[in-house]
Parts: structure tokens; C-alpha cells; sequence
């Protein structure tokens, strides 16, 4: 029997390999998602049903990438703690982006007029659903609002990869596309929603593009 010497450095980095390993590979499986009833599966996508849940909301301007993570922060911040309860709130999945094309602005240069438009991006968690608005505890952060939506049926596309903004856009096309060839007129403005931890590698990353019926 050949005798392996011991060596607490190798020890200590197999057991942060079996540690991290499935949250390579799969994500945060632990973190709760919403419920929901699939109705009707079609070509490309299907229509769920969901039940009425809270959504903690901030609004940020500015490109797509730099919306999300400055809104991830705000909100994240929420649930760690900076509400009127001081009270941790469970991290939910998946995180849901909104784009609304921003007022115009003209801006007086030499020698011309130009115009721009600053996108709004609404970023938005979903609540543990043991919470109300009454019970849910209140932001401090002015910044962020809670909403209740209502029972709904939902249009959902999914696919893999990173949820770049260009990616986002062609999914949003193809869903609308999709719609529009089964008669269907949505009813809402298309939401991305990203399942996943940044660190979830690429070909297990669940995204959806969601709009409401």
C-alpha cells in the first residue's frame, strides 16, 4: 500500500471545491421562486398562471447593465435589513428588469440642437409570499416602493446563456413575434427575469422574457 501524505492546503481546497460546485453548476437551488400553474404549452413558449405576489421596485436611469446592478444593490439592501424592522427578508428568484424609454431631453450644443433619451429601468424582487402589506416591513430607502400585482396569466419565453442587453432585445423580438402568430395582443410592457447568480455557469442560466396576457 503506497501511503498519500496529508497536507492540509489540498484538504482545505477539496472541500471548497465540493463546497461551491453546485452553485457553479446549478445556481442557488435553495432560493425561492414564485408558484405557478402552466396552462398551455405552445411553440416557442408557454402561458402560466401566477398567483397574486409583492414586488419590492426601484427605478434607475442609465444603460441596461449599470441599471440592474445599481438596482440589485438598492434593493439587496432592503432585504438585508434597511427597513423599519431592521428584519432580513428571504431572497426570492428571479430578479425581474423593465425597460421604459425615458423622457426626451434637448440638450443646446454649437452648432445644432440633439436629442437623447435616458431609459428607465425598473428593477424588481419578488417577496417570500408569507409576507402582505401589512406584515411586508417598510423601506427606509425612499427609493424603494412595494407593489402588489394581482392573479395573472403570463406569456413566458425561456432560454440559457447570459442575459446580455442585446440578448434581452432579440428575446423580447422573438417573443413578440411569437405572439403576434397566434393572434395574441399582450397586455402588459415585456419584463426580463434572470434566475440565476452571476457565478452560475453559462449553459445552466435560466432567463425568461414574461408579459402579461
Amino acid at each position: 500500500m503506497i501511503a498519500i501524505p496529508f497536507d492540509g492546503r489540498l484538504y482545505t481546497l477539496l472541500a471548497l471545491l465540493l463546497f461551491v460546485t453546485p452553485f457553479l453548476l446549478g445556481g442557488c437551488s435553495t432560493v425561492a421562486s414564485p408558484q405557478y400553474t402552466v396552462l398551455e404549452r405552445r411553440d416557442g413558449y408557454e402561458i402560466r398562471q401566477y398567483n397574486r405576489h409583492l414586488l419590492a421596485e426601484t427605478e434607475v436611469r442609465g444603460p441596461y447593465k449599470q441599471s440592474l446592478n445599481h438596482g440589485f444593490r438598492i434593493l439587496f439592501d432592503f432585504i438585508s435589513g434597511n427597513n423599519e424592522g431592521k428584519a432580513p427578508i428571504e431572497m426570492t428568484a428571479p430578479v425581474l428588469q423593465e425597460t421604459r424609454q425615458g423622457a426626451e431631453k434637448i440638450e443646446m450644443t454649437a452648432p445644432v440642437l440633439t436629442k437623447s433619451q435616458e431609459d428607465v429601468n425598473v428593477i424588481a424582487f419578488i417577496m417570500p409570499t408569507k409576507y402582505t402589506m401589512k406584515t411586508l416591513p417598510r423601506p427606509k430607502d425612499p427609493r424603494v416602493t412595494i407593489r402588489e400585482t394581482p392573479p395573472r396569466e403570463v406569456a413566458v419565453l425561456t432560454y440559457s446563456w447570459y442575459a446580455s442587453e442585446e440578448r434581452v432585445r432579440k428575446e423580447t423580438d422573438r417573443m413578440r413575434s411569437l405572439l403576434a402568430r397566434d393572434g395574441i395582443r399582450p397586455a402588459s410592457t415585456f419584463h426580463s427575469a434572470q434566475y440565476n447568480p452571476p457565478w452560475t455557469l453559462p449553459f445552466l442560466r435560466r432567463n425568461e422574457i414574461m408579459v402579461d396576457l
